[in-house]
C-alpha cells in the first residue's frame, strides 16, 4: 500500500513550523530557528583559532558564540600535493581566514562541525565549487541514463568546478537540470561577492533560505497535499515550488479554517508523543529511550505478555521486536536521534528470529533519508548501530535545561513556548473575533515575545509575571482592545 505523504506549515514572520506526515503519521518536524544559530549548510567566513595536532583537528571562530570544529580530512588538500597524506598543521594555520560550511550542527555539549569542502544543494545537482568531475548517486544502476547525464554535463562544467547527479535527477528533463545549474551557479557567485565585501569573521549565507532547503528535501512527486496557514508564507511556498518543487504546487492549499492546523491534523498530540520517554506498542509492549552523553539506549519490553513459555513465548517475543524495530525506525526519525544507538531487544533463543528482526529493522531504517549502520548483534543480545546526526534532536530543539534542577529535567524552550501561544490566540481570534488580548508571561517569555517580529492575530497586552515558570502563560482575557487596554491598566496599577 502506497503511502499518502502530506506537508503542513504552520507559523508566519520569523518563525515556521514544517510537518511531514505519511497516512496521517507524523514522521518529520522541523522548524525555522533565529538567525543566532548555527545550521547544516550555512556558509561562513572564520579563522583558525587553535590548531590541535594530537586530534588532527582545528578549532574556527565563525563569530558565534561557540567556536566551529574542524577536522582534517574536512579540509581541502593543497594544491600542490605531497606524496604523504598531510597533517592538519599543513593544511591551515593559526589566524588564517577560511571559507567553511557547516555539516553537523553543534549540541549542547559539541560544537559545530564545519568543512571547508564547499557544496551547494539542489534538487538534481550538488555545486562543487572547488572540486572536478562527476559523481553520479548510486541509486541509479542503468548505465544508458548514466551516460546521457554525462555527456549533457561534463561539456558545461568550467576547469575547477564539479557536480554531484542525485538520484532524482535521472527521471528530470535536459532544461530542469540546466536551470538549476545555472542557479547554483548564480548563488556561488552571490556568496563569492559577500566574502569579498566581508571585514569579518561571520555568516555569509543562510543555508540558501530555511524554506526553501526544507522545500526541496520534503516535497516530491508523491506528496499529495501541502497544507500552508498562513496567508503570506502561501505565497512565498507557491513561489519557491515554482523554483525548487513544480510537482508540488498542483497539492498546495491555503488552509482558512478557525482549528489550527497542526491540532486539526493530530500534529501536536503527536509531538507531545514524540518527546515522551515511553512509546506503546501495537501488541502491548512498549520502548523505553533513555540518552547519555555518549548513546541512545532503547529498550524493548512486552509489556503484559502472559504466554506460558516454549514456542508461544518465542512468537509472542519475536513479534513484539518486529513491532519493535518498525516503530524504532520511525522514533529515530521523528526524535532526530543520531551517534550511537543501543537497542536491547527483547532475548530470542532461535538465530533464525534474530536474523529476522535484524533484516527488518535494516528494511525499516533505508526509508530514513538520513544515513544509519546496524553493525549487528552482541553476544548479550544488544543490537548496536548508528544514524548519522544532521541536525539537534527534536528535544534540544523543543526544550532548554532547566536551571532549578541544573539540567536535570526539561523545560519547553521560550520560542516554542512563543509559537503555542501564538496558536492559541490566532485560534481563539478566529473564534471569537478579537481585537486584543491580555496575558500573563515569565520573565523570559516576556522577553522572547517582545523581541519576537510576528504579526499577531490580536493586540497583545503583556504583564510581567516572574513566579511563572518558565514554559507557563496565562491568557487572562481576550475581546475589544478597549476591555484588554482596560484590564491591562488596572492590572499595572495594582502590581
Amino acid at each position: 500500500m502506497t503511502a499518502v505523504r502530506q506537508v503542513a506549515i504552520s507559523g508566519s514572520g520569523k518563525r515556521m513550523s514544517v510537518a511531514l506526515l505519511e497516512n496521517e503519521r507524523l514522521v518529520e518536524w522541523r522548524s525555522e530557528g533565529e538567525q543566532t544559530e548555527v545550521a547544516v549548510g550555512e556558509i561562513f567566513v572564520g579563522q583558525v583559532a587553535d590548531v590541535l595536532p594530537a586530534i588532527q583537528s582545528a578549532f574556527v571562530q565563525i563569530g558565534m558564540d561557540r567556536n566551529a570544529y574542524l577536522y582534517v580530512d574536512d579540509v581541502r588538500e593543497p594544491s600542490q600535493l605531497p606524496a604523504r597524506k598531510t597533517t592538519i598543521r599543513e593544511r591551515v594555520r593559526e589566524g588564517e581566514k577560511l571559507l567553511v560550511q557547516v555539516i553537523k550542527e553543534g549540541s549542547e555539549l559539541k560544537a559545530p562541525k564545519v568543512t571547508t569542502k564547499l557544496s551547494l544543494q539542489g534538487r538534481y545537482l550538488v555545486l562543487l565549487p572547488y572540486e572536478k568531475g562527476i559523481s553520479m548517486s548510486r541509486k541509479m544502476a542503468d548505465p544508458h541514463k548514466r551516460e546521457r547525464l554525462q555527456e549533457l554535463l561534463v561539456p558545461l562544467l568550467a576547469e575547477d568546478e564539479g557536480v554531484i547527479v542525485r538520484t532524482e535527477a535521472f527521471e528530470a528533463d535536459e532544461q530542469r537540470l540546466l536551470a538549476e545549474l545555472e542557479f547554483l551557479r548564480r548563488r556561488w557567485q552571490e556568496i563569492r561577492e559577500q566574502v569579498s565585501q566581508k571585514t569579518g569573521v561571520g555568516r555569509v549565507s543562510l543555508a540558501t533560505d530555511w524554506l526553501e532547503a526544507t522545500l526541496r528535501e520534503l516535497v516530491s512527486a508523491d506528496v499529495a497535499k501541502i497544507w500552508v496557514e498562513d496567508g503570506a508564507v502561501y505565497q512565498k511556498v507557491k513561489e519557491t515550488l515554482e523554483m525548487v518543487a513544480p510537482e508540488g504546487l498542483s497539492g498546495l492549499t491555503w488552509y482558512r479554517e478557525k482549528e489550527p492546523l497542526f491540532a486539526r491534523l493530530g500534529i501536536e498530540v503527536q509531538l507531545q508523543q514524540a518527546v515522551q520517554r515511553q512509546v506503546k506498542l501495537p501488541s502491548g509492549g512498549f520502548l523505553i529511550f533513555d540518552k547519555t552523553e555518549a548513546m541512545t539506549v532503547i529498550d524493548v519490553n512486552t509489556g503484559a505478555f502472559t504466554g506460558k513459555g516454549g514456542q508461544q513465548r518465542e512468537q509472542a517475543v519475536t513479534q513484539t521486536n518486529l513491532e519493535a524495530a518498525a516503530q524504532i525506525a520511525v522514533q529515530l526519525r521523528l526524535r532526530e536521534i543520531g551517534g550511537i544507538i543501543v537497542i536491547d531487544f527483547i532475548d530470542m533463543k532461535e538465530q533464525a528470529n534474530k536474523e529476522r528482526v535484524l533484516t527488518a529493522l535494516k528494511r525499516e531504517l533505508a526509508k530514513d533519508p538520513v544515513p544509519a549502520t546496524v553493525l549487528g548483534m552482541t553476544a548479550l543480545g544488544l543490537v548496536e548501530m548508528t544514524r548519522k546526526r544532521v541536525r539537534p534532536s527534536l528535544t534540544e530543539r523543543l526544550f532548554i535545561p532547566c536551571s532549578a534542577c541544573r539540567g536535570q529535567g526539561l523545560l519547553l524552550s521560550p520560542q516554542e513556548v512563543a509559537s503555542r501561544l501564538y496558536s492559541e490566540v490566532a485560534s481563539l481570534s478566529k473564534v471569537q473575533e478579537a481585537e486584543a488580548v491580555l496575558v500573563e508571561l515569565p520573565t523570559r517569555l516576556f522577553h522572547q515575545i517582545e523581541e519576537a517580529e510576528l504579526a499577531w492575530p490580536a493586540r497583545v497586552y503583556k504583564l510581567h509575571r516572574p513566579a511563572l515558570l518558565a514554559d507557563e502563560y496565562r491568557i487572562l482575557y481576550l475581546g475589544s482592545e478597549q476591555e484588554a487596554k482596560r484590564l491591562y491598566t488596572r492590572q499595572t496599577q495594582i502590581t
